[in-house]
């Protein structure tokens, strides 16, 4: 394993940032695989899990076991790490230009341009690591869900792949039309440097939620990665066949926020990868406790993706996420 060390020089004087890159040497036979973790530098179920997978990977390589290179960035997101707010990182938002760590992705070669502000350069400096793969995963989570997908919908079949190493719920498809995300700002450049092909795949990967963060878990979701590896070709092992578990696929446009017209005390009445019917309540809302109760009622039939994970509401906060689908005769 290599480890390399990319400084990236912050906006005040005196300061400086920097990614920590793990390189695993291949033969060169199978893909190359970009793995990442906290682009929103406070979810850190990928940190974790990216932990126990790399012990796996320098097995594998101390062993001759790796066809294709592995490169692995564990916390990709130091400037979002040292943003913090009255105690708490924030690490979705850039503090300075508030600007989404996961959107607003400035041209190729950024990442040499000290005019532009750091987030800019630390996220093309990321996008630049990313697309010398042919495998792109990008880890994250959710405010409290299961583990789920979002892949280019050409992608999908590659996608089913990847799900069922990682046990997933479901998968959301995009067009790709606009590169709004990491991973399909990836997509965008394999196909502008002419790169694009079937054999590359890229996915945000949703592991649960922020506060699953266990050592079972983390050793469920490493073995996930490890396996999906090997289905690629690009770690050579043998593993005990994984329990056939299919996703849920749906259009992001299919997954729908539903949100609260009232303030207060939520609470919910719904489980994550719950189906519901359509008028079902998903919560209640108690602005003033012995006043008028808020029933938030599903507005189509479908699966319960993600829920809020607070209990305070403000008007406008969404309550959960549903994915508008038909109830498989195999969810009971």
């Amino acid at each position: 394993m290599d480890v390399e060390r990319i400084g990236i020089e912050a906006d005040s004087a005196g300061q400086e940032f920097f990614l920590r890159v793990l390189r695993f040497r291949g033969t060169g036979e199978a893909p190359t695989v970009y793995l990442q973790a906290a682009l929103h530098a406070h979810e850190v179920p990928g940190v974790v899990a990216l932990d126990r997978l790399i012990p796996r990977l320098e097995q594998a390589e101390g062993e001759n076991r790796l066809a294709g290179d592995v490169i692995v960035v564990p916390q990709a997101n130091p400037v979002g790490a040292s943003q913090a707010l009255f105690g708490e990182t924030q690490g979705r938002f850039d503090f300075n230009g508030r600007t989404n760590f996961n959107r607003g992705f400035p041209p190729a070669g950024a990442e040499t341009d000290l005019a532009r502000p750091v987030d800019e350069r630390l996220k093309s400096t990321l996008l630049s690591l990313a697309c010398e793969a042919d495998i792109v995963l990008d880890l994250h989570c959710d405010h409290d869900g299961p583990v789920y997908l979002y892949v280019h919908e050409r992608m999908l079949e590659e996608g089913r792949t990847l799900a069922r190493s990682l046990r997933a719920r479901a998968i959301l498809t995009d067009s790709g039309e606009d590169p709004f995300s990491f991973v399909l700002k990836v997509n965008q450049r394999w196909n502008e440097e002419g790169r694009a092909n079937d054999r590359r795949f890229s996915a945000t990967v949703e592991l649960r939620s922020m506060i699953d963060v266990t050592a079972d878990l983390a050793e469920q979701d490493a073995l996930g990665l490890y396996r999906y590896l090997v289905e690629t070709g690009t770690v050579v092992d043998r593993l005990q066949e994984a329990p056939a578990e299919e996703p849920v696929t749906g259009d992001i446009g299919a997954a729908e926020l539903v949100l609260t017209p009232a303030p207060g005390a939520m609470m919910l009445d719904v489980e994550v990868g719950e189906w519901v019917a359509e008028g079902q309540r998903l919560a209640e809302i108690i602005t003033e406790a012995g006043l008028e109760r808020h029933e938030i009622r599903a507005p189509f039939e479908g699966m319960v993706l993600t829920r809020f994970n607070r209990r305070i509401v403000r008007r406008g906060d969404y309550v959960a996420k549903i994915l508008r689908h038909e109830r498989p005769a195999s969810a009971g």
